[in-house]
């Protein structure tokens, strides 16, 4: 019997996670019909209303996006902003819990890129997964036009300046000002763009240099 009960929750589970999951992707795209959402996605999120979608959005396959609006112990709403013409590459880890996540019109976020909008915070009593959330830095806000390499992670309380670049790879620990190039771990400043840059962009590449001289 011990055996049998085993084998029906393995089968329960095994067919809710997935009709779960198609069920909140279906949520969201047919509220968002002019948007692409390449599955499987798996959304996870307790008030629909947390997610707020600008129009022909792009976000690629096998994302991960979380929002909690509540969490058991934090006192600050979860909530994801995403504005128009944001693309997103596959792989995203984006966790809107503790904290809100802002990505604004037409940012290009690469793919396996982390958005960590809340941590716990530290101590040497007790285990950290029932620890407090950091209250102290929570969110991530990403302005216009800014562009964010594979594999990069952003932690909270950060905020990226429009027209910002962060290099592939790189770990975002503080803010990013505007018009900026940022790598490495932890991230740190490079140049700064400027309006000659894309004048001096070949037309054929769209680089600079250009790589064809």
């Amino acid at each position: 019997m011990l055996k049998q009960m085993k084998y029906l929750r393995a089968v329960y589970w095994s067919f809710k996670s997935p009709l779960s999951n198609w069920v909140a992707n279906l949520h969201i795209q047919i509220h968002h019909p002019d948007s692409t959402f390449i599955s499987p996605i798996h959304w996870m999120f307790s008030d629909v209303e947390s997610i707020q979608l600008g129009s022909q959005v792009n976000i690629g396959s096998f994302s991960e996006i979380v929002v909690e609006r509540r969490l058991p112990n934090s006192n600050i709403f979860g909530r994801l902003v995403i504005g128009d013409r944001v693309v997103i590459g596959s792989h995203a880890n984006i966790r809107a819990s503790g904290g809100e996540i802002h990505i604004g019109h037409d940012c290009l976020i690469a793919q396996q890129v982390s958005l960590i909008a809340s941590g716990h915070t530290l101590s040497t009593q007790g285990l950290y997964r029932d620890a407090p959330w950091d209250t102290t830095k929570t969110g991530v806000f990403i302005d216009e036009n800014v562009w964010i390499g594979a594999g990069v992670t952003v932690l909270p309380g950060c905020t990226i300046g429009r027209n910002a670049v962060v290099g592939a790879g790189s770990v975002v620990t503080k803010s990013i000002p505007a018009n900026e190039v940022w790598a490495g771990i932890p991230a740190k400043y490079l140049r700064t763009i400027n309006r000659l840059d894309a004048a001096e962009q070949c037309p054929a590449c769209q680089a600079i240099p250009c790589s064809f001289t």
